[in-house]
């Protein structure tokens, strides 16, 4: 009797760690979990925002050439940067495609 109870409460406790585990979403990417302060010199192509969610702080994930770069949000030349990047993609976006007809 003593095993059929024990049986039964280890069930119990597995059914209850299974349906934990599977009502929280699970995060399939990869994340900054944490950041540099150092000025990147690699070539800048792109940029996201990543917000903190944890395990995942807040960043500036800045795309380079040679890879994702986490940089910490706060740094004056990240401000600069994406400011830059910024003013690049509108300028790209203005400015109207020039064709050319043929005779």
């Amino acid at each position: 009797m003593q095993l059929y109870i024990r049986r039964l409460a280890c069930l119990a406790v597995l059914v209850a760690m299974v349906a934990t585990t599977t009502s929280q979403p699970m995060k399939i990417s990869s994340c900054c979990t944490k950041v540099s302060t150092e000025i990147v010199t690699a070539p800048i192509i792109g940029y996201r925002i990543q917000r903190r969610n944890l395990p995942c702080v807040r960043a500036v994930i800045f795309e380079t050439t040679e890879g994702d770069v986490c940089s910490h949000w706060r740094q004056d030349w990240v401000f600069e940067k994406i400011k830059e990047l910024a003013q690049a993609q509108r300028a790209k976006k203005t400015t109207p495609a020039t064709t050319t007809s043929s005779p």
